[in-house]
């Protein structure tokens, strides 16, 4: 990284500090100072508390095999700011990073000149993302929600053709409410007049409030339920599964060892099938395009890493550990750490109940969300927890990954889950050595 990307990264993460949520108004006046970039653009729209990063990748990669030009706003990113804007198959080069973040700098620095807040940090980034499709002349754009979906600063995009809404957990209660309908109420606010919505009803309290909220703006709703895709087998790299809508009834394969990207995957299919961009070949080709980092990724023989960052991503996470190690002749291992505002107590809970571990380690995520190792190594031994295996801090990430990865034995799995800032830490870890 070169001294003046640098600094424009060391500017980007230091908003947080000195700005507050604005309204959607004002992120709409920060667009219409850039020209309102992207505004007549293929804009696919996803929200969810689980899944919405593995979505967005498998739409953008079907997209791409179809052969149409294509653009990705995901967020966090993992080890490099500019995962977070993707074109047409590759990260956006640094130079054009910078020309975006100029433009958006130039154009913060008006608003406050006219008495207006500084754009966050995610209104900042969103907007430079959107300069930067603009300048691609993508025909798609798939934008990820970043917190919650009605307030959320992608919501200022006014017309996509179609929005999708993934599994719905309790998530950030202190922001989006304190009940699953709150929540669901929330990331139902990205729905649009007449734009068709596909959705996940696998909870009848979420399914309610989206069918609800879809009634009275007037949207298609195409839903996706649990039992149409039931049935699948986990390969030596891949799910096979068999997904049977009324728009169609195959067999697909999806790559990698999570069974929860069966959800993701049926959903990210049915989207495509409403939009009508491509054939079932085609879109099985684009499901093996896809890469999606730290979601149960093998990282190196017999260690996977996955960035479960709340109680249901623990519990889809637990599922697919218990089937990775069906037969083996060794319990797995297990390294873990999440940041302040999750639940950890319920973490803990899932992760002690859930796996027959042989041992556990707890560390800690480096910057100031992290919490200190020895407070999560308490709560594998509260109430609820009480992990029947052996449980250890240790403070320093790298060396906690280090110690587990000689205490693992040849045939053994060793497992690191937890915040996806974590996750991001070990990759980097990863790359560095």
């Amino acid at each position: 990284m070169n001294d003046t990307m640098r600094e424009a990264v060391d500017f980007l993460y230091d908003l947080p500090k000195f700005t507050t949520k604005n309204s959607l108004d004002h992120t709409r006046k920060l667009m219409e100072l850039l020209g309102s970039p992207c505004f007549n653009r293929k804009v696919i729209h996803v929200a969810g508390s689980n899944g919405k990063g593995s979505v967005c990748s498998y739409l953008y990669h079907m997209l791409l095999a179809a052969g149409k030009s294509a653009a990705l706003f995901t967020s966090p990113h993992l080890v490099d700011i500019r995962e977070r804007f993707q074109v047409n198959g590759n990260l956006v080069s640094e130079e054009e990073f910078l020309a975006a973040y100029d433009r958006v700098r130039a154009a913060s620095e008006e608003l406050v000149r006219n008495n207006l807040n500084h754009p966050t940090f995610f209104e900042f980034i969103f907007a430079m993302g959107m300069v930067i499709f603009e300048k691609a002349q993508t025909e798609y754009i798939v934008l990820e929600t970043g917190l919650g979906g009605r307030l959320d600063a992608t919501n200022s995009y006014p017309h996509p053709i179609l929005t999708v809404i993934t599994s719905i957990s309790l998530e950030h209660m202190e922001i989006l409410g304190d009940s699953i309908e709150k929540i669901a109420a929330e990331k139902a606010g990205i729905l649009k007049p007449g734009v068709p919505v596909v959705y996940l009803d696998a909870e009848e309290e979420t399914a309610r409030v989206i069918r609800t909220r879809a009634q009275e703006t007037g949207c298609p709703q195409i839903a996706v339920f649990k039992k149409m895709f039931q049935n699948y087998e986990i390969k030596e790299n891949s799910i096979e599964f068999l997904l049977s809508t009324a728009y169609d009834c195959s067999n697909w394969n999806v790559p990698g060892h999570a069974v929860y990207q069966v959800e993701n995957a049926s959903l990210a299919i049915t989207a495509m099938h409403v939009l009508e961009v491509a054939d079932n070949a085609t879109l099985q080709r684009g499901l093996q395009m896809t890469e999606w980092p730290g979601r149960m990724q093998e990282v190196l023989p017999e260690i996977y890493f996955d960035g479960a960052h709340n109680p249901s991503g623990i519990e889809a996470f637990v599922t697919s550990v218990r089937l990775l190690t069906k037969g083996d002749i060794y319990p797995p291992l297990l390294l873990f750490s999440m940041v302040k505002e999750k639940d950890l107590h319920a973490a803990a809970g899932l992760l002690a109940a859930g796996v027959n571990w042989e041992s556990i380690a707890v560390t800690t995520v480096a910057g100031e969300r992290g919490v200190p190792a020895e407070t999560l190594c308490c709560l594998f031994f509260a109430d609820g927890a009480e992990a029947a295996c052996p449980v250890e801090s240790i403070d320093d990430a790298r060396e906690a990954f280090r110690v587990m990865q000689n205490r693992k034995k040849p045939g053994q799995k060793l497992f690191c889950t937890g915040s996806l800032y974590f996750i991001g830490n070990l990759l980097e870890t990863l790359i560095q050595e």
